[in-house]
């Protein structure tokens, strides 16, 4: 029989009934999500089903042949009859059956777990399989597909207007297209350098008979003749999605953010801000599920499933506005999402996920919500874009206007000098000059970007956000030590203005001596412990290499420093505790200059074992795996390794020959006496090196962040990182070096510590910076890697590169 070929145009000219198209889109999607499910064990199809679908005449001949010539059950062949929808023409009845009624059914079935679908929106499913899998696989049968998802919650997908979740199968005011998937992301292999998400495909109830007869409906068709028909084209058409792949400002992606950028409680602030102020719409929404009462206890009582299908029943623009409001809240206001300066949260672990042809993402920073790409031109096009938008060059007031903005930029013609500018210019400044010159500008670039000026301290601030909606970041690499250096050049210029006059304010001298001395113990504390964790601690075998979390690193680089101390001096109290003060933190630095020695003495005792070695490091060349031994330290170049141990020593001797500790004593209590301005001068002076010693070697903390890229036809390129000093780095690429897990050179501000190279010309052990809130707990402990299966997970070390670090 000839094949049938009609275009997405003559199908749109034969079923044209705006009724048939709305309700035949319709029960494709729950069709979608039928399809999607799993199975569970002995699955029975409902008998409401029979006559809920009705076929057309073209249905009833197939299910006619299925039920007569192939045996299958009426029940079976009609469900199947409808997961097809079509073939040569439609196989179901879409304005006879009663599609509220089949709505109804699955909602049922979905509720009591007789249509299955795995949780994929943040870590839980993650978990549950480290839990019951001590290896990797790449599918689990469906025995093992229903002993992973039996204790957890619902999935949430979305199909058009339909939402699954914990409570059925609800309908959403926003179209969406998250449709339920079986292949999940599982496991972290063994891999020490990868950091990609394995996936595992689950596994319906193959012995169900509507899978056992699905072959049969394909056949059956067939004897019916091909069909060539435009059918996709025509759905997307009548849903109206033709296109949307190519839009980058779509909102797509946001139920990734809730699934992977927010922590369960910032989840509930999320919800009960959208309840209180949604105009009643998700209340109303929510009453039919129970769902009633103040919004903060509604939100506590809920899980992170339920919290994530409840949010997907508001508008993306919704929950973009209601994000941005409360990151950008203050911390006086009733609610608010707490997100650090510098921090940009990006997936976890559906990181792999981006949508559209520009392949989109959701990121947060304390700045907001956006959604980027791996696309590094997204950000300059849409900049170009929006100044476009801004300046209509058909008016002789706009060129007049453009020509005053744009005097000092070369070209002969408006757009030519408009061109020239937004290419060559830095992205700020065009946003200065060409949206902060007119508040009509303004407001549109505001409206563009979803963005309110009022919420901005200030002009910078303000811009920094244009930026980041745009694609582009302007890290920020803020100095640790401003109060530090601060409070020195008050106390140092009081004791040169002091000293010169008759007598010494002493309560002035105290305050500020009180001040510094807080200050100072604060650096030595911190540069102590974040030295010691990052020269000593196993960063390949962590759970997440070379990042660094200040509470929990401090305390095991002083659990370490102790366990040292005690070896010297037996019986001796700890030396270092959860609050320093100057001598025992002087002393602390003598004990790390010791305790490196002492590695350097017995370098094989801390050799790394053959099997824990990254397998490239056994296969190639081209990369070199740098990290041989457990204690960093030990891997670095021999001449930094001494510079360390010098600079280390300077601290403690520089520190003690100028008695600071003594300083510090004297001038923080009530003394009758004139204060001795001299020893206070030769303390700073002694404090002034040792810090600075400290912050040239990056033995403290000390953020960079990229200011440029320089590259040529090869691909080769030179990444320069600068610190709020002023100091530059530079680091060439590629290099033999770069799979080794450090924070990649395109992120944001990382911590450099440039003594310690251990490959030439330049490679440096660099950190990354990490924050203390909610939303770092809920990723704690990820991830958890697991054992390869019979060797069949292959060495995938495309992952690890520094690029997708």
């Amino acid at each position: 029989m000839e094949a049938t070929r009609l275009s997405k145009h003559e199908l749109a000219d034969r079923y044209a009934d705006a009724e048939w198209r709305e309700r035949f889109i319709d029960a494709s999607r729950l069709g979608e999500l039928l399809a999607g499910s799993i199975l569970r064990e002995k699955y029975k199809i409902p008998d409401e089903l029979v006559g809920t679908v009705q076929l057309t005449e073209f249905g009833n001949k197939v299910l006619q042949k299925l039920v007569t010539k192939n045996d299958l059950p009426a029940k079976e062949a009609r469900l199947l009859c409808f997961l097809r929808l079509v073939h040569r023409e439609p196989l179901v009845d879409v304005v006879r059956t009663d599609l509220d009624e089949l709505r109804r059914i699955i909602d049922k079935q979905i509720r009591g777990r007789d249509l299955l679908f795995p949780f994929v929106l943040g870590r839980e499913l993650y978990d549950r399989a480290a839990d019951v899998y001590e290896d990797m696989r790449d599918t689990l049968s469906h025995a093992e597909t229903l002993k992973l998802l039996e204790p957890m919650p619902i999935g949430v997908f979305q199909v058009e207007n339909y939402v699954t979740g914990p409570y059925g199968l609800l309908r959403s005011p926003e179209r969406r297209w998250f449709g339920p998937v079986t292949t999940v992301p599982l496991f972290h292999c063994s891999e020490l350098t990868c950091s990609r998400v394995h996936t595992a495909r689950l596994s319906s109830d193959h012995s169900a008979p509507i899978n056992q007869h699905s072959p049969v409906v394909d056949r059956v068709l067939e004897s019916f003749g091909d069909d060539e028909s435009e059918w996709g084209e025509f759905m997307q058409d009548v849903a109206g999605t033709e296109g949307f792949r190519f839009d980058d400002r779509s909102l797509e992606p946001m139920f990734l953010a809730l699934g992977d950028l927010l922590a369960d409680d910032e989840l509930r602030v999320l919800l009960a801000h959208l309840l209180d102020n949604s105009s009643g719409s998700l209340r109303d929404l929510l009453e039919p599920l129970a769902l009633v009462g103040k919004a903060d206890d509604i939100a506590a009582g809920l899980d992170r499933a339920g919290l994530t299908q409840l949010l997907m029943l508001t508008r993306n623009e919704e929950i973009v506005s209601a994000l941005d409001t409360l990151i950008l809240a203050t911390d006086e206001q009733p609610r608010r999402i707490r997100v650090e300066v510098g921090e940009i949260r990006r997936l976890m672990t559906n990181r792999r996920l981006a949508y559209g042809t520009f392949g989109t993402f959701p990121e947060l920073s304390s700045l907001g919500v956006r959604f980027t790409s791996d696309e590094h031109s997204l950000g300059p096009m849409r900049l170009k874009r929006l100044v476009d938008e801004l300046y209509k060059l058909d008016t002789p007031a706009e060129v007049d206007e453009l020509q005053w903005q744009l005097r000092t930029v070369e070209g002969e013609e408006p757009p030519e000098r408009l061109e020239e500018f937004v290419r060559s210019a830095e992205p700020d400044e065009v946003i200065e000059r060409l949206i902060l010159s007119r508040r009509t500008n303004l407001v549109l670039a505001c409206d563009r970007l979803g963005l309110r000026y009022e919420d901005f301290a200030d002009d910078p601030t303000f811009v920094q956000a244009v930026l980041w909606k745009l694609g582009f970041y302007r890290h920020e690499a803020p100095d640790l030590r401003a109060a530090f250096w601060d409070h020195f050049g008050r106390l140092k210029s009081f004791c040169q203005t002091a000293g010169v006059g008759a007598r010494v304010d002493a309560v002035e001298l105290r305050s500020k001596a009180a001040n510094y001395f807080v200050e100072l113990e604060g650096v030595l504390d911190d540069s102590l412990s974040f030295a010691t964790w990052a020269l000593t601690h196993d960063h390949i075998a962590a759970e997440r290499p070379f990042d660094y979390e200040p509470g929990r690193h401090r305390l095991m680089a002083f659990d370490v420093l102790n366990e040292q101390f005690r070896l010297e001096n037996p019986g001796a109290d700890p030396l270092l505790k959860d609050k320093n003060t100057l001598q025992p933190l002087i002393t602390g630095f003598g004990v790390l200059a010791d305790y490196l020695e002492k590695l350097r003495t017995r370098p094989s005792d801390w050799r790394r074992d053959a099997d824990a070695y990254p397998r490239y490091a056994r296969f190639t060349d081209l990369k070199k795996f740098p990290f041989e031994h457990r204690a960093p330290f030990l891997d670095l170049l021999p001449r930094s390794q001494e510079r360390i141990v010098e600079s280390v020593n300077y601290v403690r001797t520089t520190l003690d020959s100028a008695n600071v500790a003594n300083a510090r004593n004297e001038h923080m209590h009530y003394r009758i006496t004139t204060p001795d301005l001299t020893k206070l001068s030769s303390a700073l002076d002694a404090a002034e090196k040792a810090v600075a010693r400290l912050e040239a070697d990056g033995l403290c903390r000390t953020l960079f962040k990229r200011v440029s890229v320089h590259g040529d036809s090869w691909d080769r390129r030179v990444y320069t990182l600068r610190s709020a000093k002023g100091t530059e780095l530079a680091f060439a690429r590629p290099s033999a070096y770069d799979w080794s897990r450090m924070p990649a050179l395109v992120g944001g501000p990382q911590y450099a510590m440039p003594a310690a190279v251990f490959a030439r010309p330049n490679e440096i052990l660099r950190f990354r910076q990490t924050f203390d809130t909610s939303y770092a707990a809920y990723w704690e402990n990820y991830p958890k890697r697991r054992l390869p299966r019979g060797g069949v997970i292959g060495a995938r070390v495309a992952a690890g590169q520094e690029a997708s670090s």
